[in-house]
């Protein structure tokens, strides 16, 4: 069982969210898992230059580290996404990466996969910013097992904080729906009709599409 976690905001040694994205893994760990924490920041992600060729090459056309940290993403049994709030959203560098999801969210191609998020701020939109994150896996097919969304004081967290134990156990109950393969029958059917929507969308751009519908048609969605 691998479980990844990666980590949105810039402040890498400084950051809150590494603080408790790392608790997460550890939690994971106790219950048996390989992990790996890797940060947005030191990675080289440009933004989305909307070319539209992922949908026929099924990858992303740009030389960075973009396809790399996806290859993490397909071979990672659970994926933990971390980002601390910026305006009611997640950091500018952690969007850029998302925008490039596009082709991964046409063909959900992390189904069968779980996940949770982390959202921290200074003062609000954690709620908002730990739901985006969500549907942001669901779409392309994860299962969310749950959240830690919190509103911090300034400076690292101290050692046994409340939200530090949140952070263990939430990496503990991921790592145990992986093993027992859970269910959680209201975002399954989010999924189904995600696809049965993608579904008519694949019709339609079949021959602009190319890679995505015969990836389609190999899963038998179509």
């Amino acid at each position: 069982m691998k479980i990844m976690a990666i980590n949105g905001s810039p402040r890498r040694g400084q950051s809150r969210t590494g603080q408790i994205l790392r608790e997460v893994l550890s939690g994971a760990r106790n219950e048996g898992a390989k992990t790996e924490y890797l940060e947005i920041t030191g990675l080289d992600i440009q933004c989305c230059i909307g070319c539209d060729r992922c949908h026929h090459l099924g990858a992303c056309a740009q030389k960075d580290d973009f396809n790399d940290l996806f290859a993490k993403m397909l071979s990672s049994d659970g994926i933990v996404l971390g980002s601390p709030v910026y305006i009611f959203q997640v950091t500018a560098q952690l969007k850029a990466f998302i925008d490039r999801l596009g082709h991964a969210i046409h063909c959900q191609r992390l189904l069968g996969k779980y996940g949770a998020v982390v959202a921290t701020a200074g003062g609000t939109g954690q709620v908002e910013t730990a739901d985006y994150q969500e549907s942001l896996l669901n779409r392309m097919g994860v299962q969310c097992v749950g959240r830690v969304a919190c509103a911090l004081d300034d400076g690292l967290i101290p050692e046994g904080a409340d939200v530090m134990e949140q952070a263990l156990e939430l990496g503990r109950t991921l790592a145990a729906a992986i093993e027992e393969k859970r269910e959680f029958p209201a975002q399954i059917e989010t999924l189904s009709r995600l696809r049965n929507y993608f579904c008519m969308i694949m019709e339609k751009r079949k021959d602009r599409w190319d890679w995505e519908y015969r990836y389609w048609q190999e899963k038998g969605w179509l």
